[in-house]
This record gives C-alpha cells, structure tokens and sequence, in this order.
C-alpha cells in the first residue's frame, strides 16, 4: 500500500442462494499456499488473545500539538490484520461477486467504511478489543454468511456490539485514535463503525438474506 491508499470495509446483504453457492463457485481458483500466514502470525495472534490489547499502541507527543505516533505495537497490530486476509484469486473473485450483489445505495442493508491510510477492521478490532471482537463473525472482518448463519452470528454480534456506556466511550475514545494515528481521518465516523454492521446484519436476519463483508485498499 501507498502513504496515499485508502482503506474500505464493505459489509452488504447478498441473496441467500448466492451466500451459499459462491465458495463453490470459485473454488477451483484456489491455489497451493493460498492460505498460508507468515511466519510469526501464530506468535501476533497468540499475544492479542492474550491481552496484547492492553499495551501501548500510541504515544501522545510532549509538544504543544499533542499529537499521537503510533508505537510498534500499532504497527505490528496492524500488519497482522493485513495478513489475516490475504488476498488470492479465489478471495477476490466471490469479494467482486459479493459486491455486484449488495444494494447499490448505503443504507439498512449495505454498509461501507473508508479511511485514509488506515484500515477500519484494524480500527474496529481495536476498539473493541480482544475478547468482544472474537465473537464478530468470520476472520477479522472478512466473512461470508448464508441466511441461517446470520440468524445464528446474531446474537453473538450483538454481544460485541452493543456496549454499555463507558465500554462505548473507551471504544470510540480507541477507534478514534487509530484513525488519527495510523491514518489521516481524525473525524472518522467511530459510532458507525460500531452500529452500521450490527444494523445490515439485523437487517439481514429479519429479510432471511445472507452477508458478505471483507476489506480493501484502493
């Protein structure tokens, strides 16, 4: 990625048919080594199960700016998110079909989070920490859901999504500070990147529709 990239989570509804016949679809695109992490992903994902959430992602500045600088923390945080989702010609293929699905309008079902030079799952995940991000569906934000297995995500996402009070505000107050520290987008919109998704996923259950939702950087 480019210092001018931008990131994108998409997460749409997509016909139930469709949910549960894309993989298939695509399957002999799949390669050798498709799925393979780098080396130390276990080691990464081992230490932000285990409380790596709690050490010191950003430094705030002594100047009169106060600014925040990412520590290497962040960066080894998000370098793992990247390789949690790599992409491969499988991947890509039921991600581009996903997308020709969804509503075309942003709305109850379809929901797009864009950030410059920063990804919004790495943002979300961090925001929500460790143990209330592990009960989201897929594999750090990318996932694919037929209609049954949204209504049975359902609770587990509003589990993780639906904070008390001060677990919003320390969401929010992290969110924030990663979209201003990793990116460039310091007026992100936190709150929807908490609601938005719970929202298309209710809205899937109640209309017995499936759902995609994976990242991307343009």
């Amino acid at each position: 990625m480019t210092v001018s990239s931008t990131g994108a989570w998409v997460v749409g509804v997509i016909p139930d048919a469709e949910a549960r016949d894309l993989p298939d679809r695509f399957v002999h695109l799949m390669r050798p080594g498709d799925w393979d992490k780098p080396p130390g992903f276990s080691q990464t994902l081992a230490w932000w199960l285990n409380g790596g959430e709690h050490e010191a992602f950003f430094e705030r500045s002594l100047g009169p700016s106060g600014s925040l600088a990412p520590t290497s923390v962040a960066y080894r945080f998000a370098d793992f998110i990247e390789d949690a989702n790599v992409s491969t010609a499988a991947t890509d293929a039921v991600q581009d079909a996903s997308m020709a699905l969804m509503p075309e309008v942003v709305g109850a079902g379809l929901f797009v989070a864009t950030a410059r030079k920063a990804n919004p799952v790495a943002a979300l995940y961090y925001g929500l920490g460790a143990q209330r991000s592990a009960m989201l569906p897929g594999w750090f934000g990318d996932f694919l859901l037929s209609a049954d297995e949204v209504r049975t995500a359902l609770p587990q996402v509003e589990g993780a999504l639906l904070l008390s009070h001060a677990q919003r505000s320390t969401a929010l107050s992290r969110i924030t500070d990663w979209m201003t520290a990793m990116g460039d987008t310091p007026d992100c919109d936190a709150a929807g990147l908490i609601d938005a998704p719970l929202r298309v996923i209710r809205h899937a259950a109640e209309a017995g529709s499936g759902v995609a939702a994976f990242s991307r950087w343009y």
